[in-house]
């Protein structure tokens, strides 16, 4: 009796390529997300998981660049660069550059924020009552862990001229050490926003794990099983000969096709009012018919108004008693002279 089934089934491929065009791009885009994050800025966790290199192994060469180090600061000569933050009108200091000097590197830049300010302030004090023979022993030095950036701008500028000052040397291309920071975040943040981007990945594979189901085939199953009158046979049918009038839906003499993230089919009979609505997502919003059915369900499909005044007025063709429940409301809303909204 059933013969239309499996591959030869048009139903079956056009409810299976709705949920694919619904359900693929945004399960690609949000895994691509997840695997993007996970990868850049896992990255510098496994730098982290690695530990720091000492500054000696890298300085002056190729590696330095966004590299993960560690350094024993020694004496500190000066500040001469400070960075600040305003919030809520509020102007605050936000971070110090310090010239380090080392003995085996020479000047090297640090960037501090202010909860290390008070140590390095106290190796600067150290550091001149050792030059200025007021303190016997060498300051008592603390070591700094973080990522070494390109110094550019303004912070190039004020840089050289400390350098000047203290007739010392840069490099051709100058890198700072900027304190505490594992690229450009902390590695407590830096191993949040990883989890963040596993999650999303997470999220997306789930979504695009719908596709190796078979919820179309499921549907119509579950169509037919609450409408034992109907035929497999009749079911396909009235596909063949229904009207295409959005990109997923189709409206046949007898059933409503909807092939969007989970397929849906109605039987037209059952169909006792339907409207066009805008409704809020959030910030968005989503055009879409809605189709209130005798057990007082409501499902919704996404279309434009003009898409949905045209299925409207298939139902009222197919049911004339439709069009006498229609309210005043709806006749302006499929008039153009509103635009309803939920």
């Amino acid at each position: 009796m059933e013969q239309n089934h499996g591959r030869n089934s048009l139903l079956e491929k056009e409810l299976k390529k709705g949920v694919v065009k619904s359900t693929a791009p945004i399960g690609l885009i949000i895994t691509a997300l997840g695997l993007g994050i996970v990868m850049i800025i896992g990255s510098y966790l496994i730098k982290y998981i690695r530990g720091p290199l000492p500054l000696n192994e890298v300085y002056n060469t190729e590696q330095v660049k966004n590299e993960y180090v560690t350094l024993h600061v020694q004496y500190v000569l000066d500040s001469f660069m400070e960075t600040y933050k305003t919030r809520s009108g509020i102007r605050t200091k936000s971070d110090t550059y310090y010239l380090i000097l080392d003995e085996e590197l020479g000047a090297i830049p640090v960037r501090s924020s202010v909860s290390r300010s008070e140590e390095l302030e106290r190796i600067m004090d150290e550091t001149w009552d050792y030059l200025n023979g007021v303190r016997e022993a060498p300051p008592q030095g603390s070591t700094i862990t973080g990522t070494m950036k390109r110094m550019k701008d303004e912070g190039e500028k004020y840089y050289q001229r400390a350098l000047d000052y203290y007739e010392l040397e840069g490099s051709g291309e100058n890198y700072y050490l900027w304190d505490g920071l594992l690229d450009n975040q902390t590695p407590g943040s830096a191993m949040m926003t990883t989890a963040l981007g596993a999650v999303l990945m997470c999220l997306g594979l789930f979504i695009l794990s719908r596709l190796l189901k078979k919820g179309h085939i499921k549907s119509i199953q579950s169509f037919l099983d609450s409408h034992p009158e109907v035929t497999r046979d009749y079911l396909e049918a009235d596909f063949q000969s229904a009207e295409k009038l959005a990109g997923r839906f189709w409206v046949g003499r007898y059933f409503t096709y909807g092939a969007y993230d989970k397929p849906e089919i109605l039987s037209n009979e059952e169909i006792t009012r339907a409207w066009y609505q805008v409704r809020s997502v959030g910030r968005s919003s989503v055009q879409e018919l809605v189709c209130l059915t005798r057990d007082g369900r409501e499902h919704s499909f996404s279309m434009n108004q003009k898409t949905a005044n045209q299925v409207i007025s298939q139902y009222q063709a197919i049911n004339p008693e439709l069009a006498k429940k229609m309210g005043l409301r709806d006749k302006a809303v499929m008039n153009g002279g509103l635009e309803e909204n939920s």
